[in-house]
């Protein structure tokens, strides 16, 4: 359980597309090339869903590649820019939007995700998509502009065509699947500060269900991304204080002081006698109550702050164990593995299970907990400027892998990339002709299932299947499975033109 970051395909460059067509990496004892390919014709694989997908542009400005399960949709031009639009309660992809220059400036289309027309018009536009309702912000993407968003937001009935009035102020729109909206209203454009800023959920026929003043709205995320819920920032003058309140569409519920999603429909806030409570979403009836805040809670454990940037882990035995650091830890469903102040991994699995193991930290200053995936730990070994350097996987039975006693590979940066057929698979950069930078796809023991590809990224943002990532060989990107062979792919510069094919394999 983790958030979703973009990261979008590493720039083209003649000399790391050269590179891309490296040659394998040389074999040792410890990373072995591992021969993954079957007898007879390898099968091919089909992305078989129906979920959106946009392929990045190899330079990472605009066009691009807009795939619908195994089908592409559309292949924009450089000079437009494209974006995926998800549903708010659970970020999977259920549109997207394009803007380019057109006879009259620039426009803005937004579609459904079967390539369906569903909203066209002059100016530039930022889509969000809710059921029927189309809200649209005026002005290029944003993340978060706070209260300094521009005037003059809009919010479409797809199923009539017809435009739901908004105030004229309003400068941020979130459309809910509750047939609600919560709007950001300025009652001075011209100052844009807190003062002049104030939250307003609305129903659809224009009645006011919540108001909160010195307030902006935005969606609030989750350990899988967004939720459905919104944050709503709140700045008290005469206390020079920022506070964050939740509020959750479906209930109509509104809490103050909200301090983070702490388990899966679980959240931590504040009351006003300072203390902190643990209680599910769905029912306020706290479960737990604490001084300070908690990042993690399950009946088994929790995960509290100890005022000083660290945080104690409580077991329901009545230990209190401190952690080494903030990134000391990782869940994934309901394991969790965490990095103790003496150095020890404390595993906790989801039958209540515990398995304390002794890393072999080699007198690093720091370590970091990198990730966590069927029961496999990536710990990051750093220096006092929190520079890596060294990495290890282990399991409940011990060390498997450290790239610092990998004696033919010196590996720069290890990342979690999928899940392959027998466990965890690993992205691996490291340095190669030119100083371009390589990478080698590596399982568990740091054995190499590929080596020297030009580029591989996480496919986290693009919902693929287990065994599948995006990865650039040569002049070839696209979407590639652990055996090296593609699933999608087009040329590099078929971004750069619009006469370059693209084929399935």
């Amino acid at each position: 359980m983790r958030k979703k970051y973009i990261v979008p395909m590493a720039c083209l460059a003649l000399a790391a597309a050269l590179a891309g067509c490296a040659p394998l990496a040389p074999l040792n004892e410890s990373s072995q090339m591992v021969e993954e390919e079957p007898a007879g014709p390898r099968p091919v694989v089909i992305i078989e869903d129906d979920t959106l997908r946009f392929l990045y542009s190899a330079n990472s400005t605009g066009g691009g590649t807009l795939l619908r399960g195994d089908q592409v949709l559309y292949k924009g031009e450089p000079s437009e820019d494209i974006r995926l639009l998800s549903s708010p309660d659970t970020g999977h992809p259920v549109g997207w939007q394009k803007g380019g220059n057109g006879p009259d400036g620039w426009y803005t289309a937004v579609y459904d995700d079967e390539g369906e027309l569903l909203w066209s018009e002059d100016g530039e536009w930022r889509a969000a998509l809710s059921d029927d309702l189309l809200a649209l912000e005026p002005g290029p993407r944003r993340v978060d502009a706070g209260p300094n968003g521009e005037t003059g937001c809009r919010l479409v009935d797809l199923s009539n065509g017809e435009e739901i009035p908004l105030p004229a102020n309003t400068t941020s729109c979130i459309p809910t699947n509750e047939d609600q909206v919560v709007l950001t209203v300025t009652s001075d454009p011209q100052r844009a500060d807190m003062e002049s800023s104030s939250v307003q959920v609305m129903t659809l026929d224009g009645d006011e269900l919540l108001r909160v003043d010195n307030a902006y709205a935005f969606q609030a995320y989750g350990f899988e991304g967004e939720t459905g819920y919104v944050g709503i920032q709140i700045y008290d003058a005469s206390a020079e204080e920022w506070t964050t309140s939740f509020y959750n569409p479906a209930t109509q519920e509104y809490i103050p002081r909200f301090f983070s999603f702490c388990g899966e429909e679980m959240l931590c806030y504040q009351q006003a006698d300072g203390q902190y409570v643990v209680r599910t979403l769905d029912d306020p009836a706290p479960l737990a109550f604490y001084d300070a805040p908690c990042s993690y809670w399950s009946p088994d454990m929790a995960l509290v702050s100890d005022g000083d940037g660290g945080s104690i882990l409580y077991l329901a035995d009545g230990s209190a164990l401190p952690l080494l650091s903030s990134l000391s830890y990782d869940l994934d469903g309901e394991s969790a593995v965490f990095l103790l102040e003496d150095g020890s991994l404390l595993i906790c699995g989801e039958d209540g299970s515990q398995t304390i193991l002794v890393p072999e930290l080699h007198g690093a200053a720091q370590a970091s907990i990198y990730s966590f995936e069927d029961g496999y730990i990536l710990l990051s070994l750093e220096s006092e400027d929190y520079q890596s350097v060294a990495y290890q996987i282990y399991d409940a039975s011990g060390l498997l892998y450290d790239t610092s006693t990998d004696p033919g590979m010196t590996y720069d940066r290890l990342l979690y990339l999928t899940d392959g057929p027998s466990g965890p698979l690993y992205q691996a950069a490291y340095t190669g002709l030119g100083n371009s930078t390589l990478y080698n796809v590596v399982d568990s023991h740091g054995n190499i299932l590929l080596s020297g590809l030009a580029d591989v990224v996480s496919p986290t943002v693009y919902e693929l299947p287990d065994g599948i990532f995006p990865a650039r060989r040569g002049f070839e990107r696209g979407f590639m499975d652990y055996t090296g062979a593609w699933v999608y792919s087009e040329s590099v510069f078929s971004s750069l033109s619009d006469d370059d094919g693209h084929y399935y394999w």
